[in-house]
């Protein structure tokens, strides 16, 4: 727990924003308190200085010996003010127990009296000294409520502004908190897509891409379902089918009997496991995404005489002449696993409805930077009203097709791993060998490749 809110995007965001305005609050208090106490004392200091010049004109000689504004006991002025001729004697003075110091050097200078710090400002005028001074501890006094003054607004601004900077991040980050609100209130099973309906920009890409996960995670679990659904309903009646031959070979009374049974529980066994092999082939190639990386670069007219010779003594039992016919060097950017399967399987069920001493052409075309891979026979073909579903799962088709042993899944696995490559599928009647014909048209590939080859 204490890691999740260690890391917590909002919680920095606050912790570091709210950091900032009590520091940056903190140097503008501090730099305004000392600017506001340095402008306040050359404010005195100005004071003194007028109410100096503003004696110029100068005090009769006889002067007076004390305030007369006040009485003599009344000490509390802040100001002190003192006139006195050149030799000494004094001519005014506002606070008859302070002597200013005579000898004091024109202009600001401190002293001190009366067990205090006094700040003076002394002006020579004519025959006369005028003297004005102030304590200091007054003076500071002063200057710290003004400074005070000054601070104040500041640190009453500080609480509003956390205030706004925790209402800006919430409002910011609103949108995050209602997409974790959304995954975190899902079922297991639940993998539709997430809102991405007023996400700021640095969370949308999150978001999307989430999204896409789901959607290929939801492909993965549609597939296992398929697949376990396909297995459970295709492999019922041959596994039922093999019961019953390994019945018939209990039951069997004489040694010719006995080998048909076996003959056919391996025919059944063979049938079997040629449906499981395909049912996991194409469980594999439909759990690659669509969207995925092709980055291999396949010579499709060597993969294709590769195959050709691990299939030819298959076609020579049945004196089918199998061969490339055309053989353009192109280079197809895809799975070369995935293109063996797709290819063997073509050339598979080619042999499987060719009939003995039929032909079978394969050719490889560079179409202007794209490529085509066509494979026809003379065998009975498909008919026009089941071209539509060739592709779907165990559809097995109709009239020849049915005397031919098969799980109907060669075609859709073909149909799978064209989609990954983005390659699109067209069948139509072979011109040249009367039967079927299935022609794959690959995308434009990169010219660099084909330049390489």
């Amino acid at each position: 727990m204490s890691s999740s809110v260690s890391h917590s995007l909002r919680t920095r965001l606050l912790y570091l924003l709210f950091g900032s305005v009590v520091l940056t609050a903190g140097v503008q208090a501090f730099v305004a308190y000392r600017t506001s106490l340095d402008e306040t004392n050359e404010i005195f200091d100005y004071q003194m200085e007028q109410m100096a010049l503003s004696l110029r004109p100068g005090l009769p000689e006889g002067g007076y010996s004390s305030n007369l504004f006040k009485d003599e006991a009344d000490e509390s002025f802040e100001f002190i003010i003192q006139v006195s001729t050149i030799d000494g004697r004094t001519i005014f003075q506002s606070t008859p127990n302070t002597e200013l110091p005579i000898g004091a050097k024109t202009g600001l200078s401190t002293f001190d009296a009366r067990g205090t710090t006094y700040k003076l400002f002394s002006l020579r005028s004519g025959k006369q000294l005028i003297q004005v001074a102030q304590d200091r501890a007054a003076r500071r006094g002063m200057a710290r409520k003004l400074a005070l003054k000054t601070v104040s607004p500041i640190i009453v601004m500080v609480p509003l502004l956390i205030f706004l900077v925790w209402w800006v991040v919430s409002a910011s980050l609103a949108p995050a908190e209602r997409v974790r609100k959304q995954v975190a209130s899902r079922r297991a099973d639940e993998l539709t897509e997430v809102s991405e309906e007023g996400l700021p920009a640095e969370v949308y890409p999150l978001v999307h891409e989430l999204n896409l996960l789901f959607q290929r995670v939801r492909g993965a679990f549609d597939a296992q379902k398929n697949f376990i659904a396909d297995a459970a309903h295709e492999l019922r009646s041959p596994l039922a089918a093999i019961k019953l031959q390994a019945e018939g070979l209990r039951r069997a009374t004489d040694e010719h009997a006995r080998e048909l049974a076996i003959h056919r529980l391996s025919a059944g066994i063979d049938r079997a496991t040629r449906m499981v092999e395909q049912l996991l082939m194409l469980a594999r190639q439909q759990a690659e995404p669509t969207g995925t990386q092709l980055q291999e670069h396949v010579a499709l007219a060597q993969l294709v005489q590769a195959i050709i010779g691990d299939l030819w003594e298959t076609a020579n039992t049945r004196l089918i002449d199998i061969g490339l016919v055309e053989a353009d060097p192109v280079i197809v950017l895809g799975h070369r696993e995935a293109l063996n399967i797709l290819i063997r399987n073509l050339l598979d069920n080619a042999i499987k409805y060719t009939p003995e001493g039929g032909t079978i052409n394969v050719a490889v075309r560079s179409l202007g930077g794209s490529s085509q891979l066509i494979v026809e026979d003379s065998g009975p073909g498909i008919p026009q009203e089941d071209r539509k579903r060739i592709f779907d799962r165990f559809f097995r088709g109709s009239g020849a097709q049915l005397n031919r042993t098969g799980s109907g899944l060669g075609l859709a696995i073909v149909k799978t791993i064209a989609e990954m490559h983005a390659a699109s599928l067209s069948i139509e009647q072979s011109p040249n060998l009367g039967g079927l014909q299935i022609s794959l048209h690959f995308p434009i590939q990169d010219q660099s490749a084909q330049l390489a080859s």
